[in-house]
C-alpha cells in the first residue's frame, strides 16, 4: 500500500498543540514569535519523525525566504581549517528542519560579488566565515537592513552585524600562561595574519597579554608567519622560526592543531625531544592531536555552543523582528596533554641536529 504523507494535523497532534500552531512554527511565520521555544522544538521533532514534509515554495513566495542557510566561508584554507564548525552549522541547521547552502569563494572580490546577489536566493539567514582585516561593513549593514538575519562566525569588524565565536584572546592568554607557568618565557607563535588578520589579532593580543602580566617583554622576532593552517606549513614554519631563533623553548601553533603537529613531526623528524627540549601547543582541539606522541597539548574551541547560539540567533532574527542579537564570544579551555612540559635548563642554541 502507498505511505499515506503526513500532515500538518499529524505534526499537531503527535506535538500536543492546535494545527494552527504548528503551521505558524513550520511556517517561519511572524507569529511563530508569540510561541513558546519548546513548543516550537516539539513540534519540530514531531515533523522530523512524522517525516512531515510542507509545500515550501508557497510557503517561501509567502513570506519571502526559504528554509535555507547560506554559509559563506572565503578561502579554501580557511574551510579546511574550520571543516568541524562548517559540519557542525550544517548538522544543527538539520535538527531545525533547515539546510545548508556551503559557498566556499577564493578570494574577497568573489565574495564582494556573491553578497551583491544573495538576495535573490531568498535565504533564511547568512552565516559568515570571512578573516580578512576589512570586510565590506556597508554591503553587510545594507543586507542586514532588508531583514535578512546575519551572524558573523569570527569576530565582527562593526557593530551592525553580530558576533558568535570563540574567545581566541582569552584562549591564548590561557594558553600562553600555561608555557609561563611551566618556565617558558622564549615562546614561539607559528601564525598567519595576512588572510586571517581578525582572528590572528585576537590570538596576538591574548599571547601579548600573558606576557605583560608576567613581566615578559614581547619579542617580535618570535612570531613566525606561516602560509596556511595545514600541516606542511607548521612543518616548514617551525624549521624556519628555530634557524632564526635557536634560543626558543616553546612554540604555539596559532592556527590549528595541523600546524602545530607538523611541528611537531619536524622536531622530531630532527632528533629534538618533545617536550623536554621544545614544548608545542595547538588550537582546536581536534581528535588528530590525541594520534601523535606525545599528545598534543591544545586550546579547546567550544564549536557545539557557538552553532547552537549561531543558528538559533538566526531563527529568533527570523521570528521576532524586534529582537537585537549580542555579540558572544564563547570561552575556551585548554587541554594539557604530554606536548608541553617544563623548561629544560640546557638551551637549543648548539643542538646535535642541525634544522637546515
Amino acid at each position: 500500500m502507498r505511505k499515506v504523507r503526513p500532515t500538518l494535523r499529524d505534526v499537531g497532534r503527535e506535538a500536543g498543540v492546535s494545527v494552527t500552531t504548528a503551521s505558524y512554527v513550520l511556517s517561519g511565520s511572524g507569529h511563530a514569535a508569540r510561541i513558546g521555544p519548546q513548543t516550537k522544538k516539539r513540534v519540530l521533532a514531531a515533523a522530523k519523525r512524522l517525516g512531515y514534509v510542507g509545500n515550501s515554495l508557497p510557503i517561501a513566495l509567502k513570506r519571502g525566504y526559504t528554509d535555507t542557510i547560506v554559509l559563506l566561508v572565503v578561502t579554501w584554507s580557511l574551510a579546511s581549517a574550520q571543516a568541524q564548525l562548517l559540519t557542525d552549522i550544517t548538522r544543527c541547521a538539520a535538527r531545525y528542519g533547515l539546510m545548508t547552502i556551503v559557498n566556499v569563494v577564493s578570494e574577497d572580490e568573489e565574495a564582494v560579488a556573491f553578497l551583491g546577489e544573495i538576495m535573490s536566493l531568498k535565504p533564511f539567514g547568512l552565516l559568515l566565515l570571512w578573516d580578512f582585516d576589512v570586510l565590506p561593513e556597508s554591503e553587510l549593514t545594507d543586507i542586514a537592513a532588508t531583514g535578512l538575519p546575519v551572524v558573523d562566525l569570527l569576530p565582527s569588524g562593526t557593530d551592525e552585524i553580530v558576533s558568535i565565536t570563540a574567545d581566541r584572546e582569552q584562549g591564548f592568554k590561557l594558553g600562553t600562561q600555561h608555557l609561563i607557568a611551566l618556565g617558558h618565557e622564549r615562546i614561539g607563535l607559528l601564525i598567519h595574519t595576512i588572510h586571517t588578520w581578525r582572528s590572528s589579532s585576537r590570538k596576538l593580543a591574548g599571547y601579548k597579554a600573558a606576557l605583560a602580566d608576567a613581566g615578559i617583554c614581547y619579542d617580535e622576532d618570535l612570531l613566525e608567519e606561516i602560509a596556511g593552517p595545514e600541516f606542511d606549513h607548521g612543518y616548514t614554519g617551525i624549521k624556519a622560526l628555530l634557524e632564526r631563533r635557536p634560543d626558543v623553548t616553546a612554540v604555539i601553533g596559532a592556527m590549528t592543531d595541523s600546524v602545530a603537529i607538523g611541528a611537531l613531526v619536524a622536531a622530531q623528524d630532527k632528533g629534538i625531544k618533545i617536550p623536554d627540549e621544545l614544548s608545542i601547543m595547538g588550537y582546536g582541539a581536534h581528535p588528530e592531536g590525541t594520534h601523535v606522541r606525545p599528545q598534543l597539548t591544545s586550546i579547546v574551541v567550544p564549536y557545539g555552543e557557538i552553532t547552537q547560539d549561531a543558528i538559533e540567533t538566526l531563527i529568533t532574527m527570523r521570528q521576532d523582528e524586534h529582537f537585537r542579537p549580542q555579540s558572544a564570544y564563547k570561552p575556551t579551555e585548554l587541554i594539557v596533554r604530554g606536548s608541553s612540559g617544563p623548561v629544560r635548563k640546557q638551551p637549543l642554541l648548539q643542538m646535535k641536529t642541525s634544522l637546515s
